[in-house]
């Protein structure tokens, strides 16, 4: 071989070392979500820590368990020292109960949503929600997963988000969040603004797991539930801020601006509508994690799908408010928020 001939190839192997590590990360995946449903964090957070005890512990065979914390121990999941294995740092902090960030009703979903992504191939051929994956929703207890996994997702950084709004404190508020599911974000800007009360407008199914999250952080007098269905039923009238986090995306396309025009009309003037959603470049194929979350909202909604940034201002504009501000939020908080405002004079284009 020449050396250009050389470097052909070695640029040829690490192209496919490349794909062949993407191609085989699902089995990191399978190895984390296997440790948390069978509870192995949890046993050697216990104090057991050789392979049998842990064997032993959560009901599995010897060996089939050496192997699994043998592979998790190069994950950075498990440490081994003289043949114990003990909980790496990243493990005690959100994958043992108790620990200050706890993520594992979280990874529990994303545990669901690895078994739905199988399903993919038959979504893209026939552009629609997979049987398999409308039956996984079923289960008595597929809701309260849900809110919990997305509850614990959004506690650590609701708070920032809260903080970023920059709501007024000099008078009484009023606040609705559309289909807002757990209740978190309500939660903490509640507890940001003392004088602020909100109500996190759901689904029947839904208020029960809100009311008790809601209870649980003490928020009960100020942040209520009220049952009932944003594509059909009126949102009522006369709040200063609407929030919509993560709920366009579920809706099908005539059904995203027409949720912004009932945003219009429940607001008062001067009222603040805020958006939080993922949001497509012009071409569609980025950002990475917009593009990718598109494939997600296929597998799990009717006719639902993500938005650019232009088709916001739009529906925006076309529905009345002033244009539209983003505040951008750190990449670990995630999606940015839009803001725009009802004019004061609340006068809508004719």
């Amino acid at each position: 071989m020449t050396q250009h001939q050389d470097l052909d190839m070695v640029n040829i192997l690490q192209q496919r070392q490349q794909l062949m590590q993407t191609a085989r990360g699902f089995r990191a995946a399978k190895i984390l979500f296997t440790c948390i449903e069978l509870k192995v964090f949890e046993a050697i957070a216990s104090g057991l820590n050789t392979g049998e005890e842990i064997a032993a512990a959560i009901g599995a065979d010897g060996r089939g368990t050496e192997l699994l914390l043998n592979a998790a121990v190069p994950l950075g999941w498990l440490e081994k020292k003289g043949g114990l294995f003990f909980n790496a740092p990243i493990v005690q902090t959100f994958l043992v109960p108790g620990g200050p960030a706890f993520l594992a009703e979280t990874l529990k979903l994303e545990s669901a949503f690895y078994s739905r992504w199988e399903h993919l191939t038959k979504a893209v051929k026939t552009g629609k929600r997979p049987e398999e994956n409308i039956r996984d929703e079923q289960p008595g207890d597929w809701v309260r997963l849900f809110e919990y996994a997305l509850y614990d997702m959004a506690r650590p950084v609701a708070p920032f988000v809260a903080e970023a709004l920059g709501l007024p404190e000099d008078r009484d508020l009023s606040l609705l969040d559309v289909g807002g599911g757990h209740g978190g974000y309500s939660i903490a800007i509640a507890q940001r603004y003392p004088r602020l009360q909100a109500t996190v407008f759901e689904l029947p199914r839904v208020v029960p797991v809100a009311q008790e999250i809601i209870a649980k952080a003490g928020m009960s007098e100020r942040v209520f539930v009220q049952e009932g269905d944003f594509q059909r039923d009126d949102l009522g009238r006369g709040y200063d801020v609407l929030l919509f986090f993560g709920v366009l995306n579920g809706e099908p396309p005539e059904g995203r601006p027409a949720l912004i025009q009932k945003a219009y009309a429940a607001l008062k003037p001067g009222g603040r509508i805020i958006l939080r959603d993922y949001v497509l470049e012009a071409d569609r194929a980025g950002p990475p994690e917009a593009a990718l979350f598109a494939l997600q909202v296929l597998l799990a909604t009717e006719a639902g799908g993500l938005n650019t940034r232009i088709e916001w201002t739009d529906w925006l504009t076309g529905a009345g408010f002033e244009p539209a501000k983003s505040i951008h939020l750190p990449d670990w908080v995630g999606t940015t928020l839009w803001v725009a405002e009802k004019p004061a004079a609340a006068i809508r284009p004719g």
